[in-house]
């Protein structure tokens, strides 16, 4: 901990700086210390309580966050990202109700500041919607895309029209939902009366734990997609797994969702029994190579969208897959899949203290026990694939 003649001779400034390198470095506990130091230095700093409430978050304490981080936000009211952190916590502790309206401060926060769409339009929150025509606009990764599309249900319950704009790997995929129009981003939009982002939905629809609907599935694969993998693979004679260790390479937050490369294929190699197909798309060359070696099936250049992903992803016994797309999609599904969770720095999602979710009734989640232990995960694996039975 930093020495009180250490903190004498430092700024808050310095302080905060030091706290960031320590997080920067995986060591939350000496960053806090370092935050703590400095709003005793200055008890006016909102950065110091932002910081420490935003790690005491990240360290899987969202509920002792949230003073902290409404300090920050008292002392500056304008602090996006404080008011982003807020969201967040809210969300990892489950307090939907308050997470969903605070979590439309994301159009203020980093990459996504500026970005919110602007039409002429009037934006949905929750306006009787009954014979209108809704613009629903995707918004951040494929995997968010993926989990709030069971929303449009929302929209067409109350009566109106759904149109969908999102990324054009994903209009496949959604084509089989029932919503009558989906355009990729870039191409010419029909007419419509509202819009609304798809992440702002469940708050204009009050949605909360309690009343967040539970399905076995609510997207399913391309029918000649599926028999065209069923020719590809051929006949299944052993379990049938399908895995995924990392997300987008080029992501800070990857460093802490993504497994070491070499722990997912020590768990191959442990298990040689079982038929093991590689999910991920983005596999280096000597990656590749390395999963030849232990049997694997890849399937390089075979996989040109998510819709090619879902229909491979219907022939596996169970998918086993870190905190990306993958996780989601077989979720979505309606597919047994096993998630891999780290312990620090936890996506709001998957909550806290639980090995299910609400959010796909097929899921398990198999959570580190300490920060980057990944090999408990991997142990706590080998044990459940031999108990699996199909």
């Amino acid at each position: 901990m930093p020495s009180t003649r250490l903190n004498m001779l430092m700024n808050t400034e310095q302080l905060i700086d030091l706290g960031n390198q320590a997080r920067e470095k995986n060591d939350p506990e000496l960053a806090l210390r370092y935050y703590a130091a400095a709003f005793v230095e200055d008890r006016n700093s909102a950065s110091a309580f932002n910081n420490y409430g935003n790690v005491l978050r990240e360290c899987g304490d969202p509920v002792g966050a949230v003073p902290f981080l409404q300090r920050s936000m008292q002392l500056a009211p304008g602090h996006p990202t404080a008011q982003f952190n807020l969201a967040v916590a809210y969300l990892l502790a489950g307090d939907y109700a308050r997470g969903w309206p605070q979590y439309e401060s994301r159009w203020n926060y980093e990459h996504l500041a500026g970005t919110l769409p602007k039409f002429n339009q009037p934006r949905w929150t929750g306006q009787d919607i009954k014979d209108k025509t809704v613009l629903i606009v995707a918004e951040q990764g494929h995997g968010d895309n993926i989990q709030f599309i069971r929303f449009v249900i929302d929209i067409k319950a109350r009566g109106a029209t759904p149109v969908l704009v999102v990324d054009s790997a994903l209009t496949t995929l959604f084509k089989g939902f029932g919503i009558d129009n989906i355009v990729a981003f870039g191409e010419m939009l029909p007419a419509f009366d509202y819009w609304t982002p798809i992440m702002s939905i469940p708050n204009a629809v009050g949605s909360t734990l309690e009343n967040l609907v539970s399905m076995q599935y609510y997207l399913t694969a391309d029918a000649k997609l599926q028999q065209a993998w069923q020719q590809q693979l051929g006949p299944k004679t052993r379990l049938r797994v399908g895995f995924c260790w990392s997300g987008r390479r080029d992501t800070w937050i990857n460093r802490h969702k993504a497994m070491p490369f070499e722990t997912m294929l020590e768990l191959i190699k442990r298990n040689p029994g079982y038929e093991w197909v590689n999910l991920q798309v983005d596999c280096t060359a000597e990656e590749e190579a390395q999963l030849a070696v232990a049997g694997v099936h890849s399937y390089p250049g075979s996989i040109k969208s998510f819709a090619d992903s879902a229909a491979l992803i219907m022939h596996m016994d169970v998918v086993l897959s870190v905190d990306t797309a993958v996780a989601h999609l077989a979720g979505a599904l309606g597919r047994p899949v096993w998630i891999m969770l780290s312990q620090f720095a936890l996506d709001w999602r998957w909550l806290l203290n639980r090995d299910d979710s609400p959010w796909y009734s097929t899921a398990t989640l198999f959570r580190q026990p300490a920060m980057g232990d990944w090999t408990a995960v991997t142990d706590k694996i080998h044990k459940y694939l031999s108990w699996y039975k199909i």
